[in-house]
């Protein structure tokens, strides 16, 4: 599988020139003070994430958490290393950095959607889900330099969120706004997060990368000191930060642990799956009687695709070995689209009269169907159910398949969602030919 984002030996190099004052004070105590030096802010960085992976970034301040995203984003030149992004990236650094403060906000949403790469009439058709998004009413037309930190933020996080990214890279991105916004924001995180886009974050919020992140990093000094489960992560990045208050000789009182918690959860309460939060998607557990172990989409050549005019054929094979007969077991496939995820069409085995599968058997299932569906982004899941386990599923995919679906060589352009076969016939009006109308 591509990686979403490829680092490989990424270093980043500054120049650290003395200021003013301490060339004076070199001046005056010769030999005590240093000249310009060098300063690696990354070292050696290899990183590969796959795409739908939800992946949180730990450090301490000055660890180059933030650099590392900028070289990702192509913000910033790595010094050494090779950086390889697939996909449509949107990013998030601080509040709205990167908007023109001369330009109003609506003429800085369309800019953002050039720099992407989204024509003219795309953006148009999103702009009202954004400012819907933002929620900062008629200073929509008012330029960026009258707004606040927090109604920059909101259009900052509105516009990345909504052109549909494959990528999704946040810099400590709701530190800013109100319970409510925040809210808001971490449901479409969520969101964006089950429709398989891969998210990068920056979040002092340990509590919040343990339940929300597929996977973690620890930044320390520049270096990658650890990598993989979230829970195992926040755990060093917590010795870190206990060998630090040592080296320091900081006691620990009944009030820095109060604060420690406090950052630690920081968030918990307004997100989905929480137990006292605002309930987003149920999640089905996963029995395990069943393993999904691949999904391709195929062309009508029955080639790899991930792009696709309205209207041609699309094939999604799905690899599935069954660890035990289950009777009755289904394997089904959801389409979805990304946007909103609204469920455009499923199917399953049992629906298509095929037998369910044994025990010890390895399948490759394919499924054929029309996608004469609107430009935009689509995403497919895959699963084994059987009616005995009601609350469960016995497989699910873990990482969706997603594709897009363009305007450019379909032939007929679609109005809405889908574009449904019609036929269209005149019956009875006096004086006219009777004829019917051109078949969709």
């Amino acid at each position: 599988m591509t990686s979403a984002v490829s680092l490989q030996g990424i270093g980043k190099k500054y120049r650290i020139s003395p200021s003013r004052s301490s060339i004076l004070r070199e001046m005056l105590s010769p030999g005590k003070a240093k000249r310009s030096h060098e300063f690696w802010a990354l070292q050696d960085v290899n990183l590969d994430v796959e795409p739908g992976t939800t992946l949180g970034i730990l450090g301490r301040n000055g660890a180059g958490k933030s650099t590392l995203l900028s070289i990702i984003c192509g913000v910033l030149r790595p010094t050494t290393g090779e950086v390889e992004v697939n996909g449509r990236l949107a990013a998030i650094f601080g509040l709205g950095a990167g908007f023109n403060p001369e330009f109003t906000g609506r003429e800085n949403v369309m800019l953002n959607g050039l720099i992407l790469g989204i024509d003219h009439q795309e953006m148009l058709d999103r702009f009202d889900d954004i400012a819907a998004f933002a929620d900062i009413g008629e200073f929509i037309d008012q330029p960026v330099r009258t707004y606040s930190g927090g109604m920059r933020a909101r259009l900052g996080f509105a516009v990345a969120i909504n052109v549909e990214p494959d990528i999704l890279v946040l810099d400590e991105a709701l530190s800013a706004g109100d319970a409510a916004f925040k809210k808001k924001a971490l449901q479409r995180m969520y969101d964006l997060r089950d429709s398989g886009t891969t998210v990068l974050f920056v979040s002092h919020s340990m509590g919040m990368v343990k339940r929300f992140c597929t996977e973690a990093v620890l930044l320390h000094k520049g270096h990658i000191v650890a990598s993989g489960n979230p829970e195992q992560v926040v755990g060093e990045y917590r010795s870190v930060l206990e060998k630090s208050q040592e080296k320091t000789g900081v006691k620990t009182s009944v009030r820095d642990r109060q604060l420690d918690y406090t950052i630690e959860h920081e968030d918990e309460e307004d997100m989905p799956d929480a137990p006292n939060g605002s309930g987003g998607r149920h999640q089905r557990p996963v029995t395990g009687e069943a393993e999904i172990l691949g999904l391709e989409l195929l062309d009508e050549n029955g080639q790899p695709v991930d792009t696709l005019p309205s209207g041609t054929n699309l094939t999604v094979r799905v690899h599935v070995r069954y660890k035990q007969a289950v009777e009755d077991s289904t394997l089904g496939i959801t389409l979805l689209a990304k946007r909103g995820r609204l469920q455009v069409f499923s199917t399953d085995t049992a629906l298509e009269g095929l037998p369910p599968g044994q025990k010890g058997e390895q399948a490759t299932v394919d499924f054929t169907f029309g996608v004469p569906l609107r430009s935009g982004a689509y995403r497919v899941d895959a699963a084994v159910t059987s009616p005995k386990a009601e609350d469960a599923d016995l497989a699910r995919t873990q990482n969706a398949a997603t594709f897009r679906v363009t305007e450019s060589g379909s032939l007929t352009p679609v109005r809405g969602l889908v574009h449904l076969p019609t036929e269209i016939r005149v019956h009875g009006l006096e004086g006219r030919q009777e004829r019917p109308g051109r078949p969709a």
